[in-house]
């Protein structure tokens, strides 16, 4: 029994450890934000931002999907050029804004496509100098 108790107390130290880790943030430098929105024929497309983030030698991609149906466009918030602080959560990258908010979006990765560079993100595709 006292074996039983002392395993899942270290479980949950191990979950609230994890957790933590999870909410630590990074600076990096956001190099570039790229409007890649999009209209669909007979409907009203979308509106997404490629950000280009590096980090000392690491470079990350994350595709910004804004919800209107929320009304949360920060895209304002995101400024080229300066300092942020970001984090990797799985598939997702989250990035510091003001008022303790943050703005998620899809992780990104670079890829060939017909010997041009391309961004992939999901079932996405960007080609052209966004990918590079």
């Amino acid at each position: 029994m006292m074996r039983k108790l002392g395993n899942a107390l270290l479980c949950a130290v191990f979950v609230c450890v994890t957790v933590q880790a999870q909410k630590e943030y990074r600076t990096g430098r956001l190099l570039k934000v790229s409007d890649e929105s999009y209209v669909s024929p007979g409907s009203a497309g979308k509106t997404a931002y490629l950000l280009h983030i590096r980090d000392g030698s690491n470079d990350y991609l994350a595709l910004y999907n804004v919800n209107f149906l929320f009304s949360h466009d920060r895209s304002k918030q995101l400024r080229p050029d300066s300092d942020i602080q970001y984090r990797i959560s799985g598939k997702s990258l989250f990035v510091k804004i003001e008022e303790s908010k943050e703005i998620k979006g899809r992780l990104c990765e670079k890829v060939q496509m017909a010997g041009s560079p391309a961004v992939k993100c999901g079932g996405a595709v960007f080609l052209g100098n966004d990918a590079e």
